[in-house]
């Protein structure tokens, strides 16, 4: 209710505080002696003291008006003009500018992958590339095939294949019926994809005995 009042008591006023107010805005304008911006109380003590310490004649000329200064400060003006600079800066052919401004997407792995990789080398996605055909057919894609087809040093390539892998599921037989805890976890070893082929091909053949029985 009060926020109703306030805002009615505000259009009410309104139509005074905006009458005659462009001639008023022009008085106010054309006044000589304006009233001055407040100083703060420890800057009017300096001014203050300076003053009283001056000489009655700079006392005087204080209180006065000098038509010298005014015509000067009236003559005084600013002009502003763009001026190319004399020593203009020069790319350099060595390093030049980016030219494409086109948005680019993140990267999947976090960084842009190069254009040419040098022999011995492999870029992160040909390297999880590489070891999901080895978890998934390990007699076809063997370390030494992979080192041949990937230029890779075989002995490195061995490492790699033993030490690194892609997530895989871990679950036990009868996943469905056993609850998984950390215990349980530990005594269970890794799924490896044709295993994982076998779950699902057990789950399908769960289902359609399970039809059978119903129908």
């Amino acid at each position: 209710m009060g926020k109703v009042i306030s805002s009615l008591g505000k259009r009410a006023i309104r139509p005074f505080k905006e009458f005659n107010l462009e001639a008023r805005s022009h008085k106010e304008i054309l006044k000589e002696n304006r009233v001055t911006s407040p100083w703060h109380e420890s800057t009017a003590k300096i001014i203050k003291d300076s003053i009283r310490s001056q000489p009655d004649e700079v006392k005087k000329r204080l209180k006065e008006k000098d038509d010298i200064l005014v015509d000067r400060l009236k003559k005084v003006y600013v002009t502003s003009k763009d001026v190319q600079p004399q020593n203009p800066i020069e790319g350099d052919p060595s390093r030049p500018l980016p030219v494409d401004r086109n948005v680019h997407l993140n990267p999947e792995f976090g960084y842009f992958e190069p254009k040419s990789v040098p022999y011995g080398k492999i870029t992160l996605r040909d390297f999880v590339e590489v070891v999901s055909k080895h978890q998934q057919d390990p007699e076809v894609w063997t370390p030494k095939k992979i080192s041949y087809e990937y230029k890779l040093d075989t002995a490195l390539t061995e490492k790699l294949l033993r030490h690194f892998r892609t997530f895989v599921l871990i679950a036990p037989k009868d996943y469905k019926t056993t609850k998984i805890t950390q215990s349980t976890l530990k005594t269970i070893p890794s799924t490896t994809p044709d295993s994982l082929k076998q779950l699902s091909q057990d789950d399908s053949e769960e289902e359609r005995t399970k039809s059978k029985g119903k129908s």
